[in-house]
């Protein structure tokens, strides 16, 4: 009988398989009563996964734990949500979730009823409920909208994500930017004559949403078969996305100054890449966050980006070089953020050109920039500032003296993961 029930669930279309998940596990998840405190916080998420996901997850941990705060972690690696590929992650000093406080979840909106459904009746009895949410569009899918009717309120690393969620929810929302650590690394100007230009990206993140073609030819309009400059191009999991891996080698075909780097890398080698650069470049159509470009501008590597979604709330034309843009509809044919209902950014590849060439030819600017640039992202991406932010969505006054003030990096390097 089960065999049959699954063949016949596998000949449904996908998309109607998984809305027919989404509202069968909402329909699953346990009542909870009325929460009645903040504390101990439970974080849930896939903790022991290498992703981003699971990357604000440990990041939230991280921060609980440095502000002093109570805490436990419930674990979804290895289910629907992702797989358990990164087990280790340090949880030693967790307190019992039983009784009041608030769940944590890091998970989309649509998998967050499953999340809860795994979660049980009795850890979620009497806790409030938070969402950590990351959307790289100006508005939520249709499939999160069952998360928002779930939650007490949500927490986002960006305004642009915050307006993307006020659009279908109407509780709190707080914007906790993620505390950036590059590892110790910090960048000395450039060493050599030759101008490296670099960007990086993930193919599972999205390769239309990233836009690596928009960099390579930028950098082509700069530079074309000039050996005095290169562009490294990083990319990890590149079989996600075979097209998107076809697509770009065929961009770079015949270029012996632009290399295709398809290697995972231990993060403090990916931070001493970014610093050996001259610049970084993060052409994307959308952002949700924009840790490369954060990376870059702590290391003191100078940022051309996007001006558009949330890399514009931190690169502007005193600290970065934002680049102009037009909105087209956000056709993914990889399916990650398809939406052609909404818009995201073409990034004006011409004015990027015209940027590189200026990096290149004014190192006396490129320096202003890196020096400001790195200014701006020590204050907004500091530690210090997650641990406060924390603080207040939990209602948790400051301790009169800073003793939670930081004399490590935001997150252990076991714990974040390699690209």
């Amino acid at each position: 009988m089960t065999a049959a029930i699954h063949r016949i669930w596998r000949l449904l279309p996908r998309e109607s398989r998984r809305r027919l998940f989404i509202r069968a596990t909402t329909l699953m998840v346990p009542a909870r009563g009325e929460p009645s405190a903040y504390l101990p916080v439970v974080v849930s998420g896939v903790l022991n996964s290498a992703t981003g996901l699971g990357e604000s997850a440990r990041m939230n941990v991280d921060g609980l734990r440095r502000a002093g705060l109570p805490f436990s972690t419930i674990d979804l690696s290895g289910s629907l949500l992702a797989p358990a590929d990164l087990p280790g992650f340090d949880v030693s000093d967790q307190v019992s979730p039983a009784g009041p406080g608030t769940v944590v979840l890091h998970t989309p909106g649509s998998t967050l009823p499953y999340a809860l459904v795994r979660c049980g009746r009795k850890l979620i009895q009497g806790k409030r409920l938070v969402g950590f949410w990351h959307w790289e569009l100006a508005g939520l899918p249709a499939d999160w909208r069952f998360g928002c009717s779930l939650l007490d309120e949500i927490w986002v690393p960006s305004q642009f994500c915050a307006d993307a969620v006020r659009k279908s929810f109407a509780g709190p929302i707080h914007i906790i930017p993620h505390p950036v650590d590059v590892e110790g690394v910090r960048r000395r100007g450039r060493t050599n004559e030759c101008f490296t230009a670099l960007t990086i990206f993930n193919m599972a993140s999205g390769f239309e949403r990233k836009n690596p073609l928009a960099t390579v030819r930028a950098f082509k309009k700069a530079f074309g078969a000039d050996p005095g400059a290169r562009l490294i191009v990083k990319v990890v999991n590149p079989d996600h996305y075979s097209q998107g891996m076809a697509m770009l080698e065929a961009e770079t075909s015949g270029a012996s100054n632009i290399e295709v780097l398809v290697e995972v890398m231990p993060r403090k080698r990916v931070m001493e890449l970014i610093a050996s650069a001259d610049a970084v470049l993060s052409l994307h159509r959308s952002e949700g966050f924009g840790m490369l470009a954060a990376e870059a501008m702590l290391i003191g590597t100078p940022v051309i980006s996007t001006d558009w979604s949330a890399t514009a709330e931190f690169v502007s034309a005193d600290c970065g070089m934002p680049i102009p843009y037009r909105l087209i509809p956000a056709n993914d044919p990889q399916r990650c953020s398809h939406d052609p209902s909404q818009s995201w950014a073409d990034a004006d590849v011409d004015a990027a050109a015209a940027a590189l060439k200026r990096l290149r030819g004014d190192r006396e600017f490129a320096q202003r920039l890196a020096d400001r640039a790195r200014m701006v992202a020590e204050q907004r991406f500091s530690a210090d500032n997650y641990v406060r932010l924390i603080r207040e969505a939990l209602m948790v006054e400051a301790p009169e003296e800073d003793d939670y003030r930081l004399s490590r990096p935001a997150v252990a390097s076991s714990t974040r993961v390699s690209r």
